[in-house]
């Protein structure tokens, strides 16, 4: 199976941050988007499963202290806010998860309309209209085509290859690399991307 510099090339590789280059330098992918990105968010919902257990098992803790101090209101008011707090961190991170889950496929499908510029796409997108349902983005593809229409020049050029003069043959390399260095880029941001949240997670649990 192929690793990660085989799958980028070598001048794309060397542009990924360096943790990322050690950690997967002598790593077999075979799909390092896609199966890195399954890895990490099977991670992430572990931790929340996990963390949402320790919370019913603190909020069990609780009302059975609470039972024990019903006749001090000052302690069954206190243990009252730390239930409620249990909740609102437990809501806060599920939130977390969602819009890292959202992001992730989001960036995935955006890649797939071959846009010069993933990021400038994105903030012409009416996002409000964006809606992600059973692992399907609604409203995305009409808005996509309607730029497509209204403003190709954001959209790489789609090849058709064949009759081509030794320009084209030329331009359709250099469009290669390109989409090597576009790849390379795109991966480096949901790697760092990754991080941050999996640095997140640490401190919270902590």
């Amino acid at each position: 199976m192929p690793k990660l510099n085989e799958i980028l090339g070598e001048e794309s590789f060397k542009q990924l941050p360096e943790e990322i280059k050690k950690k997967y330098k002598d790593i077999d992918l075979v799909d390092s988007s896609n199966y890195i990105e399954k890895k990490e968010l099977e991670t992430a919902n572990s931790s929340i499963k996990e963390y949402k257990k320790q919370l019913k098992d603190r909020d069990k803790q609780l009302n059975d202290l609470k039972d024990k101090a019903k006749d001090s209101e000052e302690l069954s008011q206190e243990i009252e806010k730390l239930k409620a707090d249990n909740e609102k961190t437990t809501k806060d991170y599920e939130a977390k998860l969602s819009k890292v889950n959202f992001d992730t496929k989001f960036e995935k499908a955006i890649a797939g309309y071959k846009a010069k510029n993933p990021k400038a796409l994105r903030a012409l997108l009416d996002m409000e209209k964006v809606k992600f349902v059973d692992d399907t983005f609604i409203g995305l593809d009409e808005q996509v085509k309607a730029l497509k229409e209204s403003d190709a020049y954001l959209f790489e050029e789609e090849q058709t290859g064949g009759t081509g003069s030794i320009g084209g043959g030329s331009s359709s390399v250099i469009d290669n690399d390109d989409e090597k260095l576009s790849l390379g880029a795109r991966l480096a941001k949901e790697r760092t991307e990754a991080i941050k949240v999996t640095e997140a997670q640490n401190k919270f649990f902590s």
